[in-house]
């Protein structure tokens, strides 16, 4: 969904938004392809084609596989949509993909008919990430192509015959194709019904006659086209959005021009005839000459001077961050459905599966559709959580011998939880682990008053509690907010849970080391606050709680230090001036100015010592909130910001910024969707001049992850972690600042037609999240994965009233399994009524010291016994050897039920229990 959501555009309906019914284009193009064997078309989004599927009669699903089967019609990409690049997970992109490319095999494939689709079809996305490349590459998709590539590398590449080129990515080679003009027909000759191009008229006694013309005036742009590529053939792209819905009009005119064009194939140069990408590639591929070869990615995206496609990183970050809390829940719901099956009749996976996969799409998770768009996709969302909600706590009620009911609590970080709104009750708290590792986690459970006494059901121990008053800015969030939160440590094991009772008891007093030290008895302190924990000691500013200085406290770090400060800032959006018109908007990037300004100086409110962490409150003025966590016994320091609703006077882009005394010049470096780092240098592109004429804008990068600058000189760094997808710059050494929000006044013409300007209850959005600030050496610059894991793979909650659990703790993993901090089981799920899918990842890149792991799938999953297993491509949708060029080499390490997996690799199995 763009302007119209998924439905409205699959059905027709809402034509005031636009005429666009995809229905009708599968209807009308396959009774064209039976007319004609030589017309061809092809297919791409499996969350559209499946609700035409299953609307089908058996015999037209099997003509459907007759005009697969004679190479009519293709499936090209094949996920359940068209993913974004930029503000996508790599889990995401696989399982989106997964699920679209495994239900096409099962439910389209059959013995004779092959529809494994092998080219990658990126035609719309706002640029393109070397992760998804390889991603694709290891699913075993053979070529590339897409549609949008910088201005600049698009002018150098089409002058020096380089659109089609190999991406070597991860040790994949990809073949790759930029499209000539967008991913439309030549102007002129679209012969939909809803454009107002001339039909082909070859009636020579019409006074409409218009052959000659037509003709010459396409035999010349074609000639053109083929001016710019090298193999002596080029793909001619007929169509565009939503076009074919009268397939028999298109086919007609296309016909017409084909055969006039034909007809003088020699006097005009060349041939046309109907194909489909996978024929195109091998023909180039077959007759190019040498290819040039690409590494990196292709970031940011501008399509003029000023129009730079890096708003859209942080766009919507409300849904951004939905998107990322319904993928941990969705990872434990489907672990919880492949340990204990899925329950015939009652809630399941599926409706999350399915909206979590379209929500991956490049106008969905990239905040571009419209508003009413945005909101469909929440709410499939949010139909999807309910569903696997209920999955985890039924199946954590079950193992764990629980009578009542356990509940979520989905608005915990708004302090609102309703199962601990009755004061008068105790409660159960089971914490689910989707990791593969044991870990320590903070809770913060919502709740009414301190009389509280917390036990260790596992250990009988009773455990420390600290509880911290609900704050003035979380109240005016959420009016329903509880008056205060009780803090939990967690000690979780490795795919489990474990479980907690708050017992109700009067005589138990606020814990003493929860006392708040409030600004006024600090005030006239001239000394910096000074916090430590295990690992850092970091001093702030006793007025107005602003970080000062970090210093590493890790053995051959002692004494280590750089200031570090963060401040709240704000680019005015441009509505157009003098040197463009161009306006910031839901995609573009444009500020007023090149210098952001400073939100003002923050006052410390609170300053609240404890036993597992300090606290640090701090006001920016009426929108802007911080509270910054010391944790005792954690490598990362939390700080968790709140800001909106932004004043709607004007456009503003508010960003926090990171200054630090390290010296990393020109460079920082970004996470690709996750996966590996990404080096960025200010002003500078890798394979060609690049002359950046917004020098902010275009110096903006996708952070799903993480991002980091360097001091080479004395091997220190700082590495900034994020809950979800933003854009990110370092515009000046030692800098790093991320965009947090956006409120844009002005729609920036890219179709939407709307601006962005996001409310709720009446008032602008207002956003809350977090960053991780992890300060090391280089050499232990790798654990910023094993933090990136533990805050992508969010424990689930689910608490219900008194009830002590029989059985109070439990781990899935095998206590065979060798634990590793960079084994990560990606994907544990039923594959099939009797099989399971399994991706197991190697977390550690060879620059990061990353090397072999050896696992054993036999001792993978407590209490059950391998019985038999294959190994498939990424996806699960086709045998590994199809998916990798020498098998040999692939397999060299393993011995039987023993695979290894080498650095940064993922592998894909399905495995059968006994």
């Amino acid at each position: 969904g763009w302007l119209k959501t998924v439905d409205q555009y699959y059905y027709g309906t809402h034509n005031d938004i636009y005429r666009g019914g995809v229905q009708y284009i599968l209807d009308t193009v396959i009774d064209e392809l039976l007319k004609d064997s030589n017309k061809t078309f092809i297919y791409v989004e499996m969350a559209f084609f499946k609700r035409w599927w299953d609307e089908q009669s058996t015999d037209m699903k099997n003509t459907v596989r007759k005009l697969v089967k004679g190479g009519q019609f293709e499936f090209v990409n094949a996920g359940w949509c068209m993913n974004d690049e930029a503000s996508v997970h790599y889990t995401a992109t696989i399982d989106q993909m997964s699920e679209g490319m495994v239900w096409l095999q099962k439910e389209v494939g059959v013995p004779g008919v092959d529809v494994t689709p092998n080219i990658a079809w990126q035609i719309d996305p706002f640029g393109h990430s070397s992760a998804h490349a390889a991603l694709v590459a290891q699913m075993g998709l053979k070529g590339l192509f897409f549609a949008r590539m910088d201005y600049q590398d698009y002018n150098k590449r089409k002058a020096n015959k380089d659109l089609e080129y190999n991406w070597f990515v991860e040790d994949r080679n990809l073949f790759t194709g930029v499209m000539y003009r967008h991913y439309n027909e030549p102007p002129g000759y679209d012969f939909d019904q809803r454009r107002e191009n001339a039909p082909m008229v070859r009636n020579r006694n019409s006074p409409e006659y218009n052959m000659p013309s037509r003709v010459a005036g396409f035999v010349k742009y074609m000639n053109e086209q083929s001016s710019h590529y090298r193999s002596g053939n080029i793909m001619l792209t007929m169509g565009g959005d939503f076009c074919y819905q009268n397939a028999r009009m298109y086919f007609k005119n296309l016909d017409i021009l084909m055969d006039a064009v034909n007809k003088d194939s020699a006097k005009n140069g060349f041939k046309m005839f109907y194909s489909t990408p996978t024929k195109y590639m091998n023909a180039v591929i077959k007759g190019a000459d040498l290819l040039q070869n690409k590494t990196d990615d292709l970031f940011p995206y501008a399509n003029d001077p000023h129009s730079y496609w890096t708003g859209y990183f942080t766009s919507r970050p409300g849904l951004k961050r939905y998107v990322r809390d319904c993928n941990s829940v969705l990872q434990a719901c489907k672990q919880i459905e492949a340990t204990i099956g899925v329950r015939k009749g009652g809630p399941t996976s599926e409706k999350l599966r399915y909206a979590m996969a379209v929500a991956q799409h490049h106008d969905a998770v990239s905040g571009t559709s419209k508003q009413h768009v945005a909101d469909d996709y929440a709410q499939r969302l949010a139909i999807g959580q309910t569903e696997c909600e209920g999955v985890i706590n039924m199946g954590l009620k079950k193992l764990a011998g629980l009578t009542h009911n356990l509940q979520s609590c989905r608005m915990a970080n708004e302090s609102v939880c309703e199962v601990t709104r009755n004061e008068n009750s105790s409660y159960t708290i089971i914490v689910y682990n989707p990791r593969n590792l044991p870990r320590v986690e903070y809770l913060r459970i919502p709740l009414v008053h301190p009389h509280y006494s917390l036990l260790d059901v596992a250990s009988g121990r009773r455990e420390h509690i600290e509880f911290v008053r609900t704050s003035k800015e979380t109240k005016n969030i959420n009016p329903s907010a509880l008056p205060l939160v009780g803090v939990i440590k967690a000690r979780l094991p490795p795919l489990g849970y474990t479980s907690y009772m708050l017992n109700l008891d009067q005589d138990s007093p606020r814990s003493p080391s929860r006392k708040s030290w409030h600004r006024s008895r600090i005030l006239n302190s001239a000394e910096p606050l000074v916090v430590e924990s295990k690992v850092y000691k970091i001093e702030f500013d006793s007025d107005t709680g602003a970080m000062l200085k970090i210093t590493n406290k890790l053995a051959g770090l002692s004494g280590v230090s750089d200031k570090v400060t963060q401040r709240y800032m704000q680019y005015t959006s441009n509505t157009g001036d003098k040197i463009s018109n161009q306006p910031s908007g839901a995609y573009i990037f444009r500020p007023k100015s090149q210098k952001a300004d400073d939100l003002g100086t923050p006052t410390l409110t609170d300053f609240i010592p404890g036993e597992y962490a300090t606290e640090i409150w701090q006001s920016f003025g009426n929108w802007i909130s911080q509270v910054t966590r010391v944790y005792y016994d954690k490598m990362y320091i939390e700080v968790e910001w709140t800001v909106g609703p932004i004043p709607a006077d004007h456009g503003r882009e508010i960003i926090t910024r990171y200054e630090t005394s390290l010296s990393s010049g020109d460079t920082f470096y970004t996470d690709s969707n996750g996966r590996e780092m990404v080096k960025r240098v200010l002003n500078k592109q890798p394979t060609y001049d690049v002359n950046v004429t917004e020098p902010v804008a275009g110096n903006y990068y996708p952070v799903n992850s993480r991002a980091t600058i360097r001091d080479e000189k004395r091997k220190m760094q700082l590495t900034v972690l994020n809950d979800r997808s933003q854009g990110a710059a370092s515009l000046a050494s030692g800098q790093m600042e991320f965009m947090v929000h956006r409120r844009c006044l002005k729609d920036d013409r890219r179709g939407v037609a709307e601006p962005l300007n996001e409310t709720a209850n009446g008032r602008g959005l207002i956003v809350r999240g977090k960053h991780w600030l992890f300060y090391s050496d280089l050499q232990s610059y790798h654990l910023h994965r094993d933090i990136g894991l533990d805050l992508f793979y969010s424990p689930v909650v689910a608490v219900t009233s008194g009830n002590e659990p029989e059985t109070p703790s439990r781990s899935f993993y095998s206590t065979k399994a060798a634990p590793n901090p960079y084994l990560n089981l990606l994907t544990y799920q039923p594959f099939n009524d009797t099989a399971t899918l399994i991706r197991l990842e190697n977390t550690l890149h060879v620059s990061e010291g990353g090397t072999n792991i050896s696992v054993d799938l036999a001792n993978l999953i407590a209490d059950k016994k391998l019985k038999a297993f294959q190994e498939l491509g990424l996806a699960g949708d086709r045998p590994v050897q199809d998916t990798v060029e020498d098998l040999k080499h692939h397999l060299e390490f393993d011995q039987g039920t023993t695979i290894t997996l080498k650095p940064l690799q993922i592998r894909t199995f399905v495995v059968n229990f006994g």
